[in-house]
C-alpha cells in the first residue's frame, strides 16, 4: 500500500514553486544537508541546535517528528498532497526516485532548502469533493503529516492497483481518532499525553 502525506507550502504561498520545480520542501532552520541522517535522535539534536531558545521538549519533539516524516518515512511511490493558496484546490503527486537533496541557495523563490523529488499530476483535486473527515485532516496545523483517509484519496484518484475499502464499514469518528493515535511514534505520543494532561488541569511539579 502507498502511504499518503500532506506537506504544506506556507498556506500555499510556495505551492507553485513545489509543482513547477518538481519537489516538496521544508526548512526548520537546519543549515546543512540531512542526507546522512538516519535516526530520529539525530534530528532531535539538529532541531535543538536550530532553535536554541526553545526549551520545551514537546515542541522540539513535534518539530523533529515532522522532519522525520519528511526525511525518513516518506518513500518513493508514496503520494503527497499540497494545498494551494486559495484553499479550495489540492495538488498531488508521487515521491519520485530523485530522492532528497539540500539546496543551500535560496535563489529560486522558495526559501525551503530541504527537498524531495515529486512527480506531480497535471490535475488538481477540489477539497470540497472529499468527505468532512478528510477535509478536517487536511486542515491540520502541522507542516508534514500522514493522511489517515488514504483509502478515500486513493479511490478518488483511481490509483493503479488500489481496491477501495469503503464497503467494509461506515465512518466511525472514534475509530478514526484511534487510527491517528496509533500512527504516532513514541515522542509524538508523549507530546499528546502532555497536552491532554494540561487540558485536564494537571500542572508540572516544580
Amino acid at each position: 500500500m502507498k502511504n499518503v502525506w500532506c506537506v504544506r507550502a506556507e498556506f500555499g504561498s510556495y505551492t507553485n514553486n513545489f509543482v513547477n520545480g518538481g519537489y516538496v520542501a521544508i526548512d526548520y532552520n537546519i543549515d546543512s544537508s540531512l542526507a546522512d541522517v538516519a535516526t530520529r535522535d539525530e534530528l532531535n539534536l539538529l532541531i535543538r541546535k536550530a532553535y536554541p531558545d526553545v526549551t520545551s521538549n514537546l515542541v522540539i519533539g513535534q518539530q523533529a517528528g515532522q522532519v522525520a516524516r519528511f526525511l525518513l518515512d516518506m518513500k518513493e511511490g508514496d503520494y503527497v498532497i499540497t494545498p494551494t493558496a486559495d484553499t479550495e484546490w489540492l495538488c498531488y503527486g508521487q515521491i519520485s526516485s530523485k530522492g532528497y537533496w539540500f539546496k543551500p541557495e535560496r535563489d529560486d523563490g522558495c526559501p525551503y532548502r530541504h527537498r524531495r523529488g515529486v512527480t506531480w499530476s497535471d490535475k488538481k483535486l477540489s477539497r470540497s469533493s472529499f468527505s468532512v473527515p478528510f477535509q478536517n485532516t487536511i486542515r491540520s496545523s502541522l507542516t508534514v503529516f500522514a493522511v489517515s483517509q488514504w483509502d478515500e484519496f486513493l479511490t478518488t484518484i483511481k490509483a493503479e492497483g488500489h481496491v477501495s475499502q469503503k464497503h467494509q464499514s461506515a465512518y466511525d469518528p472514534y475509530d478514526s481518532v484511534l487510527e491517528q493515535v496509533l500512527e504516532l511514534d513514541d515522542k509524538e505520543f508523549e507530546i499528546l499525553v502532555g497536552h491532554l494532561l494540561t487540558a485536564l488541569g494537571f500542572r508540572r511539579a516544580k
